[in-house]
């Protein structure tokens, strides 16, 4: 793969943090679809903004965290749901649609890694495939009765949707058919599966649609479903999402809720402008993994710009 041109990079120290010339590429990759993304939403007047380690690295860091590999945005439900609808058709050609998990998609560059050198010239020398995750802000009921019967259903429904490829013998089925955990959840949702057809994609829409369940019910507080179940305080007062604001972010701005202060302190305590080291996603690691063992099964190595050492603290 000598052939290969790759542009350099410069990596650089942040909060002495060494960030690697290829997290970097990374970021690079994000900031592009970043623009595309944003473009969408103009277009059709879909609020997004920052959250996660977006908005801690657009607070603190005026850009991402220095240790950070991935970019997350958020949308209340009614702009999730409009976005998911025009982003299949006016995304970049290329670009895959992930949706794994209820309440949050994946958008990725590309659905596999490559050396090929166009690829590379269009994504900075970056081979890896490459995401923005972008996470759904439901309406809590107002009462408490219905509010527990929600968290009930998604909670019933959310492990069927995750582990329903694992084997029967699988330990996240402790012992029980899935099929019987099937016929409960029917039982409890009132929801009838077809057993003709694929049940992961059912079970998805079921519980994205319990999630979605008090869209339009003048509710006065909103959560992340999938963290309000562990965090049963986590109710964000509506008026929180009536207004963004633009702030700096690496080359750009990006958009975040204006009462961002509470939002943080919520997801990362009081402290959150004292930067704490935090491990790096797997599919990183992975992939890395991956095209490093291909290299070494050739008989070479892996080139540096396209490599990168973990827990790399100065």
């Amino acid at each position: 793969m000598d052939y290969l041109k790759v542009e350099p990079m410069e990596g650089e120290v942040r909060d002495g943090y060494y960030v690697q010339p290829l997290l970097k590429r990374i970021w690079a990759v994000q900031l592009d679809m970043l623009k595309d993304i944003d473009k969408i939403c103009r277009r059709h007047r879909i609020r997004y903004f920052g959250c996660f380690g977006t908005l801690l690295g657009a607070v603190r860091h005026h850009g991402f965290i220095p240790w950070d590999d991935d970019l997350d945005l958020a949308m209340v439900r009614d702009d999730y749901e409009r976005f998911r609808y025009y982003a299949k058709t006016e995304l970049p050609k290329g670009w895959v649609i992930k949706e794994d998990y209820p309440t949050w998609i994946c958008l990725l560059n590309s659905n596999e890694a490559s050396l090929d050198q166009k690829f590379l010239d269009k994504y900075h020398g970056c081979p890896y495939i490459t995401g923005i995750d972008i996470f759904s802000v439901d309406h809590v009921p107002q009462h408490k009765e219905d509010e527990e019967l929600w968290k009930n259903m998604f909670q019933a429904v959310l492990p069927l949707c995750v582990n329903w490829d694992y084997p029967e013998d699988h330990e996240e089925w402790k012992g029980k058919s899935k099929w019987t955990y099937l016929e409960e959840v029917e039982e409890i949702t009132g929801y009838h599966f077809d057993r003709q057809s694929p049940l992961r994609e059912q079970l998805y829409f079921l519980a994205d649609r319990i999630a979605a369940m008090y869209w339009d019910d003048g509710s006065d507080s909103m959560t992340r479903l999938t963290r309000l179940i562990n965090d049963p305080g986590y109710h964000i007062p509506i008026s929180c999402f009536k207004k963004t604001i633009r702030v700096p972010f690496e080359n750009t701005t990006i958009p975040i809720l204006e009462d961002y202060d509470l939002i943080c302190r919520m997801d990362y305590g009081d402290n959150y402008m004292t930067p704490i080291k935090i491990e790096e996603h797997d599919y990183l690691k992975k992939q890395i993994g991956a095209l490093r063992e291909g290299f070494e099964n050739a008989g070479r190595t892996l080139p540096e710009s396209f490599d990168m050492k973990f827990d790399d603290i100065m």
